[in-house]
């Protein structure tokens, strides 16, 4: 493609390449599978340098032959900026013809730079040119001003996983990035189990807001019910493979494998590559033999180019079209950074574009890559518009947890369109605020319209949702001139939730739950305490202007009570308390 071949070749510590034999075996794969699977990824080679990890970081710049006397993991000697940059112009009609007349170039700036590079073991110079929405926070209301608080459901935890990756590596956190309903649904609640007849349960509970001591939280828990395992899977996976993809290929390249893992005889996968152009890799391969499933991932080749985002999708979803099963869940599987830099790439358009796609039936999941060129904003959009749901990876560990215990859930939808109506007493409630959620809240029209298109829920997904509340009667700050509107009877009920929400065969049905004091009171608020802990880190990350007296030290407090609560002597690596915890140190 490049107008000669050259030897391309991943390069990584030893100790890494135990643990990426570990993942491997962790996912059941045979020793020899394993072999496979390690030695090689997306067309190139994996080598084991004598060399050690400068830091825990998965990202592996892909070498070749010319810069072999200089490169090493991470790429430290060598800018990812230039070699992308004049990979693009090579691929998309620039004045560089071919990318590898470009690499003695690299190696002979890499030689200069090496030795300052190894000594500081600073992370390579690249502009930051990630996207994401910036939302307003939402504003606190009086029942009486603001009847009905309502919102979609959101499932996704890509916000958090990109957190918890950039504090453990102590990097800074753009605000902007932070979806606190993303961090509080990341977490493993103890919920109820709905009843048999019910999509799902509704629990609540209350008590004191840490940040604010004349505040209280109102914790409201929204759990799945458990799907069917022996439902049949149709998968279509889109792959990635241009050239902004390119370090991160071996983390596709397991993400993908553990995926292949969970699958049963009976399940089919078809794999799908896209950058400048769409290429079917693998059809409807019947899964169950492990080894042809190794040949299929093993078949994927990385070509670099542009990323015509649109296109591949197209591509996927008229194939699961032309190849789509009734009995079976029907779903595109895409692994991107989200740049979308050829074709339809403006948020407006991905929102038309996925809006249309999402009629046909089948359901979306986004597997989000990469740092610095990261359009958190584009995935986002496809998810929410989509029938879909995202998370992101930087790391073995983000992949075991995201994708490989939690398969199911991200693969079968048991409700969708998933929409929420609180309606606070007030009689009992004078103001609140919902914390996070601030780009899915709904108009009363939105609510109500059964074509209005959300977010759905997965087989036990956990929707939590913390509303901050201050006790007493509402006072009607904004008058109007035609209702007379006056406080509720002081009865027992202080909340009245209502869901509206489709089953997966497209059934419109609304469910309705009262919450009562005696309810709140007889609680044994044994998901508040840790509700509020990830609530309290996140608008503290977020920098919010509603984290009130927030800070570290009160972080700290709150990890050990919770860590004494659950019997920890020291949280496990990545968890929510261990991330936290290092947070909190900082600050």
């Amino acid at each position: 493609m490049f107008g000669r071949k050259t030897k391309r070749y991943y390069e990584m510590s030893k100790q890494q390449f135990e643990e990426l034999q570990q993942f491997y075996r962790t996912l059941g794969y045979t020793e020899e599978q394993v072999k496979k699977l390690s030695e090689k990824c997306f067309g190139a080679a994996v080598k084991v340098s004598a060399r050690e990890s400068y830091h825990d970081h998965w990202t592996f710049y892909r070498q070749t032959e010319h810069d072999r006397e200089v490169s090493f993991f991470s790429g430290r000697a060598k800018s990812k900026a230039v070699n992308r940059g004049m990979m693009g112009m090579a691929m998309c009609g620039g004045a560089v013809p071919m990318v590898e007349d470009a690499m003695p170039m690299m190696a002979r700036c890499a030689v200069v730079e090496e030795e300052a590079c190894v000594a500081s073991a600073m992370e390579p110079v690249e502009p930051n040119t990630a996207e994401t929405h910036d939302v307003p926070e939402n504003e606190a209301h009086s029942p009486l001003d603001a009847a009905q608080l309502i919102f979609s459901a959101n499932v996704n935890t890509a916000s958090w996983t990109y957190l918890r990756n950039k504090i453990a590596r102590h990097n800074t956190v753009d605000p902007s990035f932070v979806r606190i309903e993303e961090i509080l649904n990341s977490y493993d609640y103890d919920l109820p189990a709905p009843p048999q007849e019910d999509l799902f349960a509704v629990s609540a509970e209350s008590g004191a807001c840490p940040w604010n001591e004349e505040s209280e939280l109102l914790f409201l828990g929204f759990k799945g019910k458990k799907a069917d395992k022996n439902c049949r899977q149709n998968l279509a996976l889109l792959v990635d493979v241009s050239g902004s993809m390119e370090d991160e290929w071996i983390l596709t390249q397991m993400s993908i494998a553990a995926i292949m893992s969970k699958l049963q005889k009976g399940d089919i996968v078809s794999i799908i590559a896209y950058s400048d152009e769409t290429t079917t890799v693998v059809k409807q391969l019947e899964c169950g033999n492990k080894d042809k499933c190794v040949e299929a991932i093993l078949s994927i080749d990385g070509i670099g180019g542009c990323t015509n985002g649109s296109e591949g999708l197209t591509n996927a979803y008229d194939y699961l079209q032309e190849n789509y099963d009734e009995n079976a869940n029907n779903r595109v599987f895409i692994f991107t950074d989200g740049d979308f830099n050829f074709g339809i790439t403006a948020e407006g358009g991905l929102k038309k574009f996925i809006e249309d796609k999402r009629q046909t039936g089948i359901y979306l999941s986004i597997v989000g890559y990469g740092e610095n060129n990261f359009k958190d904003n584009k995935m986002e959009t496809l998810a929410r518009n989509g029938n879909g749901n995202y998370t992101f990876v930087a790391n073995p560990a983000d992949i075991l947890d995201n994708l490989w215990t939690k398969l199911v859930s991200n693969l079968v939808t048991v409700a969708k369109n998933v929409k929420i109506s609180v309606e606070l007493n007030p009689a009992y409630v004078k103001e609140y605020r919902l914390i996070g959620y601030d780009a899915r809240i709904l108009t009363q029209q939105e609510f109500h319209d059964t074509e209005k298109a959300v977010d759905g829920m997965g087989s036990e997904h956990n929707v939590a949702a913390l509303i901050e509340l201050k006790r007493g009667q509402a006072q009607q700050q904004y008058k109007s001139r035609y209702v007379n509107v006056t406080a509720a009877d002081s009865n027992d009920e202080f909340a009245f939730i209502e869901v509206h929400y489709q089953s997966p065969e497209g059934e419109n049905l609304v469910m309705t739950k009262s919450i009562t004091l005696s309810d709140l009171q007889a609680a044994e608020n044994r998901n508040l305490p840790a509700a509020a802990l990830l609530a309290s880190f996140g608008l503290m990350v977020k920098q919010s202007a509603y984290q009130g007296k927030m800070n570290g030290t009160k972080l700290l407090d709150m990890v050990s009570a919770l860590m004494k609560q659950q019997n920890l002597e020291t949280p496990v690596r990545y968890s929510h308390l261990d991330i936290i915890r290092k947070f909190a140190v900082e600050h």
